[in-house]
C-alpha cells in the first residue's frame, strides 16, 4: 500500500463494553471521504480531471468481512455514507450466513483508478461506476490515488464515579488513519475476501454507494 491510498477506521452503532464505566455507540456512524485529486472542472483545461474509486471494505468485531463495495469519487467530490444504510444493511458472512453481530467493526478503504466500465456491465454485483472491489479484475495503487476522510460516532458513556450516577452523550469525528508503508500482500487479502464474500451465492455482502 501507498500512503495516502489506504484509510482505516472504526464504527460503533451500538456496542458496549463493561468495565469501570460503560461506553459505546448509540446511533448511525457517519463516513466522509474526499478526492483530493484533479481538477474538477475540466472546462478550464488545468489538470487533469481524476476519477477516483472508494474501494470499501467493511469487518465486524470479529474481524470477518461482511460487506464491499466500489464507489466513484470524482474531483473535489464529498461522499457521504450512513454506516447503519449503506455500509452494513447488507450483512452477510462468508458461508452464506446473513446477520451476525456488527454493531461495531473496522473499515478499510483503498484508493485506486477505475477498472470496470462505468456501467459495471460484466462485474460483480459490488461494482458501481466502474469501481470493482473484488479481484476479479483486480486492482493495483499508484502515487497517483490518494483519498482523505473521517468519520463522526455518536457515542455514551455511563458510570458512578464516588457513587453518583452520571450519563454523557455526545458526537465525535475522527480522522482516518492513513496506513503509509502498510503490507501490501493486505491488498490481495481485500479483493480476494470480497470476491469470495459476494460470490457465496447468500445474495448478500454489498455495500452501496450514496445517492448524490
Amino acid at each position: 500500500m501507498l500512503p495516502g491510498s489506504a484509510l482505516f477506521g472504526y464504527y460503533d452503532v451500538s456496542e458496549t463494553f463493561e468495565g469501570p464505566v460503560e461506553a459505546g455507540g448509540v446511533g448511525d456512524n457517519i463516513l466522509r471521504l474526499v478526492n483530493p485529486s484533479g481538477n474538477p472542472n475540466g472546462n478550464l483545461g488545468v489538470g487533469r480531471v481524476t476519477d477516483e474509486c472508494a474501494m470499501i471494505y467493511v469487518f465486524d468485531d470479529d474481524e470477518e468481512m461482511g460487506e464491499c463495495c466500489g464507489c466513484p469519487l470524482t474531483s473535489a467530490q464529498l461522499g457521504t455514507f450512513s454506516v447503519e444504510r449503506n455500509l452494513t444493511s447488507d450483512w452477510a458472512l462468508q458461508g452464506g450466513t446473513e446477520g451476525g453481530d456488527h454493531a461495531n467493526g473496522a473499515i478499510a478503504i483503498v484508493a485506486a483508478s477505475p477498472n470496470a466500465l462505468s456501467t459495471c456491465t460484466g462485474q460483480s454485483g459490488a461494482c458501481h461506476g466502474g469501481c470493482d472491489p473484488t479481484n476479479v479484475p483486480g486492482y493495483s495503487v499508484t502515487t497517483a490515488n490518494n483519498l482523505l476522510g473521517s468519520i463522526t460516532h455518536n457515542q455514551l458513556t455511563v458510570g458512578a464515579p464516588g457513587g453518583t450516577f452520571i450519563e454523557i452523550a455526545g458526537v465525535t469525528e475522527t480522522a482516518l488513519s492513513d496506513d503509509a508503508g502498510g503490507d501490501p500482500a493486505d491488498l490481495v487479502y481485500l479483493e480476494t475476501q470480497c470476491g469470495a464474500l459476494i460470490g457465496n451465492g447468500s445474495l448478500g455482502g454489498i455495500c452501496n454507494c450514496p445517492i448524490e
